[in-house]
């Protein structure tokens, strides 16, 4: 038993570099530093920088979020009437095969829109109820619905690319 363990400890001898054996020795190359690490996150520019009350912020973040729902109404318009476009073609082809992929594919993104619709409103207006009788709660819901449409333009867009 002894023995076992002298050949053990002697065997984890040979794996501990120079360095750790003799403490006087000192390193051949200093050791490289790590760039300092921020512990701000990235500032973001006001959206609503005029804005001098908590009204006039309300009012702010509710035209911010009325100009990304028009955006995502565009958007999504625009990937729908694209779908049709490909249906009318299929349509026009006689192809039974593809006419009903693009059907499909109209029902489903339609489905999709409705789902993530009522995920968005039921996700801010519990965001939103964190601060019920508080007069930044417009502020919290308008700002909630701004990013999360915000969000869905960017899926839109990326997963539906129309502009070939």
């Amino acid at each position: 038993m002894r023995l076992t363990l002298f050949l053990f400890l002697i065997s984890l001898t040979t794996f501990i570099p120079p360095q750790a054996q003799d403490p006087s020795a000192a390193p051949t190359q200093p050791l490289p530093q790590l760039p300092a690490q921020s512990t701000k996150p990235p500032s973001t520019p006001d959206p609503c920088p005029n804005a001098k009350s908590q009204l006039d912020l309300n009012d702010c973040y509710s035209n911010l979020y009325q100009s990304a729902d028009a955006q995502l109404n565009a958007t999504y318009n625009n990937v729908v009437g694209f779908m049709k476009k490909n249906l009318l073609l299929a349509q026009h082809d006689n192809n039974a095969a593809l006419v009903t992929h693009n059907e499909t594919s109209l029902n489903k993104l339609l489905a999709a829109q409705r789902a993530w619709l009522a995920y968005r409103d039921a996700n801010c207006d519990s965001i939103k109820f964190q601060y019920e009788g508080g007069s930044i709660q417009p502020m919290i819901w308008s700002q909630c619905m701004a990013e999360a449409t915000k969000q869905r333009i960017a899926i839109l867009t990326t997963a539906y690319d129309i502009s070939n």
